[in-house]
């Protein structure tokens, strides 16, 4: 059974979901101990867990325990970009610095990305460049291939998403966890894939943080642009609804409920790829591009947030930014009213609001 539910089919409705024993987030009145599962014989430990099976692979991540937390613990899965290994978006501080949430009460999990062969040290060598098997980049399963390759990937999350369930749902079994809590996120390729877990999964997570991540802009009719071309056709449309490779196509006209947490880096938040691309990404237009599709559904909550520090995890104010992201999350558990959620003001150096971007154009 954990094999067929790790088997996202798009055709597959919520009610069959449910009968399969496949469903998300467990109910009122369900039992909660049903949701935590874990490969056969599999034993979660306190820091690195390798040779993890999980979509025919076997994977590795990193638990952080959360201390003095007063009944079942809300669950941080922070994800690099290209540049910052997993263990340096844990525990060093340039990097995120996210093991520290660890202090207020968050189970945290570090998942390693395919690239590294479970190497929670492996950074930016071995993980830059172009993706293979249908994918676009290298880091993480973020988004489609722009080619006929890509095509598969229209109606399966693929394995990182997988990964990312199958990972949560066993950590589960050794720690008390609150299911109704589930959050992600990430910088740059994690933030990319921070967006299409939620377009696929919004039926397990109860919300997510993007930052600085790809939408990686298409035509309507799901075909791709070049980059110039996307960030025209944004700026050209600021408010639409603009498709996008992170997600299946056409995007879901609904999503389970969710708070989202949107973050721009400002002005300087580009991507330069080295000649002879040169620049190949703008989070201006794919931050605004998700938003406008998150704030348009009426059972998420969008914060949009602007900051000065470029490309990079928040930088100003840090930990006082990861904390005040943190506990806006999980402040709105999974299925509360939209209408219910009070937005705190963030630290000094951001801007957020409830809803889609107004500083983009």
């Amino acid at each position: 059974m954990r094999e067929l539910c790790g088997l996202r089919v798009a055709a597959l409705g919520a009610i069959a979901l449910m009968l399969s024993g496949c469903a998300g987030a467990p109910q009122d009145g369900e039992q909660a101990a049903d949701f935590w599962s874990c490969p056969d014989g599999y034993q979660v430990k306190e820091g690195l867990n390798t040779n993890f099976p999980s979509g025919g692979m076997m994977r590795a991540f990193i638990v952080v325990p959360p201390k003095n937390a007063a009944g079942p613990a809300p669950v941080w899965v922070p994800t690099s970009g290209t540049v910052e290994s997993a263990n340096a978006n844990l525990f060093v501080e340039r990097s995120g610095n996210n093991a520290k949430l660890a202090e207020h009460g968050f189970m945290v999990i570090g998942p390693v990305r395919q690239c590294a062969s479970q190497n929670p040290d492996i950074g930016f060598k071995e993980c830059d460049g172009p993706g293979s098997d249908g994918w676009n980049w290298k880091p993480w399963n973020d988004g489609r291939a722009a080619n006929a390759e890509g095509e598969k990937w229209k109606t399966d999350a693929g394995p990182d998403s997988l990964f990312f369930e199958d990972m949560v749902r066993c950590v589960g079994t050794a720690y008390t966890l609150d299911a109704k809590r589930l959050y992600l996120g990430g910088i740059s390729a994690g933030g990319t894939l921070t967006n299409r877990v939620l377009t696929y999964n919004s039926d397990f997570w109860a919300g997510g943080m993007p930052l600085s991540g790809e939408w990686y802009i298409t035509n309507d009719d799901g075909s791709p642009l070049a980059f110039k071309e996307a960030v025209e056709a944004v700026r050209a449309a600021p408010t639409k609804i603009h498709q996008g490779r992170i997600g299946p196509h056409p995007l879901p006209a609904k999503l389970d409920p969710l708070i989202v947490i949107t973050m721009w880096g400002g002005a300087p938040d580009t991507y330069d790829c080295g000649p002879p691309i040169g620049f190949c990404a703008d989070y201006r237009p794919s931050t605004q591009a998700g938003a406008n599709y998150f704030s348009s559904l009426s059972n998420v909550v969008h914060v949009a947030c602007s900051g000065t520090h470029g490309h990079r995890w928040p930088s100003v104010n840090r930990d006082a930014f990861n904390l005040w992201a943190l506990q806006t999350m999980a402040s709105h558990p999974k299925g509360t009213a939209p209408n219910a959620f009070k937005l705190t003001p963030p630290p000094e150096g951001y801007t957020c609001r409830v809803g889609t971007y107004l500083d983009h154009y």
